[in-house]
């Protein structure tokens, strides 16, 4: 089970409010987070509930270690400025969680204002990612305000807000409230597309939960998993599964709509912070793989449980060294942020899914690829075939997870094909057409396919062989245009010598009377003048001793079972029947005695003299054939003593016998 955790939260490897940096290092980014709070006479009404003071505290409540907040509220002036500070300070974040609580609101709206100051409270740099979340329930209205400012110049302010998020990488997100749901969302969307930001609609207290996990998404980039959705009442406990071992922090959020208290956990290392429509179980470093939590549910309630877990492990597409392969391989892995180290843990790639986006950084073109899962990495390959600058883009995902690595940006090129050194060929003069395969002359190191062209009439080419006519020419030059389809040509004269056979094959000829005359040579002042070994006339010796030895020695057989069922008498053959034999077969000493049991095997079981008086047992079947207590393998000779006795089970696995090796008794 707790593998299988593991896997279904694997995304959650990718920083929730990080992303990676190319270079020689992964760095986290900081996430700037500024809130801009309508604060007009309106909302009153259209944000009775003080919807947007409690999403902010919920954002702040589940923020990351690196997540910097800071706060603005309006109405037609600046009525509080708050610059960004740390979550991790609680001061900082207690201050702005009382002012979005007990604001009051007055007077007109200025967007233009407020998105201005908002802006120029946000740093600049590559290592941070600017987020700013607009509420408001209209648009700029400036009839009644006493401020003496005009809408051009609220205009202005909100243009040049935009301009400068561009600048600095900064997307504009708004949520525009209303209590009764009726509202122009066509000012607050606009702001919002021009930033590369969103707009959303905010009503009820209902709503918190979705939306919360949509801009947690599309804001920050971060990962909010709904693990729960149910109405009821009354005590209700629940398991909450941990990413033990990966995550730096864990935050259970546990959404209703009429408040929550008394919850209780098994998990030592928490804290538990409530609010008006939500309870935040905020883990430090989880070191257990399942959290029980319990807590009393309101009548008739609505409960979403989410979860998010903040860890800093990155996707990264790693740098292409090659950038004008045809075929260019594409590796995205996982990497730990705090050593810059590769993840070689393949469980964190289990089930793993991806989907490359490869986009024309000019016409804004985009094509998709889905990767393969290698178990340590994500591989893709994109046809580079229009070569020029590209943005991938890699995204991950199982599940409900997704996440995407940052955009890398490389401009594809084109290296040009090329001949070999072999320009001038020879050709055996032929009277057929002949069939020369130019790709043997021609070579490109992107892995292209050539195509051949010539303006030569007189020979013909299909696809990359030349047909060349041999049989009066002497020499043919051929001017060819190589193209590498990619807009890489290059052009080339080859030039073919047409050979009659006695001067084609001179060189062979040559070289193979100089080779016979080296062999000659050395066979006649190495090999013959090298003295010669005597040769030893060795007797052969009798391998087997004669019939003295086995005189006083027999083979008994005795029949356990028979497939025929027929019972064999007690066989004895005199051991005399080996002497002056290289061997007999135990089928021939059948056949002595008159056994007629078909055992054709019998006659590839071999019995032979050895050495002082012993036996040499040999076969070369499928028997099962014991002696001492193990078995006798095939092809492998077993030497007998006297008193010695051999198992067989022949291959009818039925006929059992016991073959003795004994000396024979003696008579008195």
């Amino acid at each position: 089970m707790i593998k299988n955790n593991i896997i279904l939260f694997f995304m959650l490897c990718m920083s929730i409010f990080c992303m990676p940096v190319y270079g020689n290092e992964l760095q986290q980014k900081n996430v700037n987070m500024v809130f801009v709070v309508d604060c007009s006479n309106s909302m009153n009404f259209n944000d009775k509930q003080n919807l947007s003071g409690e999403l902010i505290k919920l954002f702040t409540d589940s923020a990351f270690s690196n997540t910097n907040v800071g706060l603005v509220l309006y109405d037609d002036t600046i009525l509080q400025s708050v610059p960004l500070g740390s979550t991790s300070d609680k001061t900082a974040v207690e201050n702005i969680q009382q002012k979005v609580q007990s604001m009051i609101r007055k007077g007109n709206t200025d967007i233009g204002l407020a998105l201005k100051e908002a802006v120029n409270l946000l740093p600049e740099g590559e290592q941070q990612q600017n987020v700013i979340i607009l509420f408001s329930d209209g648009e700029t209205d400036l009839k009644a305000s006493k401020t003496g400012r005009t809408m051009q110049q609220s205009y202005d302010d909100e243009s040049y807000a935009c301009t400068k998020a561009k600048q600095t990488n900064t997307n504009i997100f708004t949520i525009g409230l209303s209590r009764t749901g009726i509202l122009d969302t066509s000012y607050l969307q606009k702001i919002a597309e021009q930033t590369g930001g969103k707009s959303y609609a905010l009503q009820q207290s209902s709503q918190l939960s979705e939306l919360f996990q949509n801009i947690y998404c599309d804001a920050i980039g971060g990962n909010v998993n709904t693990i729960d959705h149910f109405t009821g009442s009354g005590n209700y406990q629940k398991q909450i599964n941990m990413i033990n071992g990966f995550a730096d922090s864990s935050d259970i959020i546990i959404h209703t709509q009429h408040g929550i208290k008394d919850i209780t956990t098994d998990c030592k290392n928490s804290t538990i912070t409530y609010s008006e429509n939500y309870a935040v179980i905020k883990v430090e470093e989880p070191s257990q793989d399942v959290i029980n939590i319990q807590f009393h549910i309101p009548q008739n309630d609505n409960i979403t449980i989410q979860t998010i877990h903040h860890i800093t492990v990155l996707p990264k597409i790693e740098q292409i060294q090659n950038n004008a392969l045809l075929h260019l391989p594409v590796t995205m892995k996982l990497y730990q942020t705090d050593t810059a180290q590769v993840i070689t843990d393949k469980k964190l790639y289990e089930n793993m899914t991806g989907e490359l986006t490869v986009t024309d950084t000019k016409t804004g073109e985009k094509q998709k690829i889905t990767m393969g899962n290698a178990g340590n990495a994500m591989l893709a390959s994109f046809e580079n075939s229009n070569p020029k600058t590209y943005r991938f883009e890699a995204t991950v995902k199982n599940g409900l997870y997704q996440r995407k690595t940052i955009p890398y940006d490389i401009e594809l090129s084109n290296t040009l094909p090329y001949t070999t050194e072999k320009k001038e060929i020879n050709l055996l003069q032929k009277k057929q057409t002949q069939q020369i395969d130019l790709n043997q002359y021609f070579k490109d190191d992107d892995g292209d396919t050539l195509v051949y062209q010539t303006e030569n009439t007189d020979c013909n080419i299909d696809k990359n062989i030349l047909f060349l006519d041999t049989e009066k020419e002497q020499q043919k030059q051929v001017n060819l245009y190589v193209s590498d389809g990619r807009g890489g040509v290059i052009t080339e004269m080859l030039t073919f010598h047409i050979l009659p056979f006695w001067v084609y094959y001179k060189n062979v000829a040559l070289i193979i009377l100089l080779l016979f005359i080296a062999l000659l040579l050395f066979y006649l002042f190495v090999i013959k003048k090298r003295p010669q070994p005597q040769q030893q006339i060795q007797q052969e010796q009798p391998i087997f001793s004669g019939e003295t030895i086995f005189s006083n020695a027999v083979f008994e057989g005795y029949f356990l079972s028979t497939l025929s069922g027929n019972e064999i008498p007690v066989l004895n053959w005199g051991a005399s029947y080996i002497d002056n034999k290289k061997s007999i077969t135990l089928g021939e000493l059948f056949h002595i005695l008159d056994v007629t049991e078909k055992l054709p095997e019998s006659h590839k079981i071999y019995i032979g003299a050895g050495k002082n008086g012993t036996v040499l047992f040999y076969h070369d079947t499928d028997c099962v054939i014991t002696c001492k207590g193990k078995d006798i393998p095939k092809k492998k000779k077993e030497i007998l003593q006297y008193e010695d006795k051999i198992y067989i089970t022949f291959e009818d696995n039925v006929t059992e016998m016991e073959l003795r090796y004994k000396r024979k008794r003696k008579r008195y």
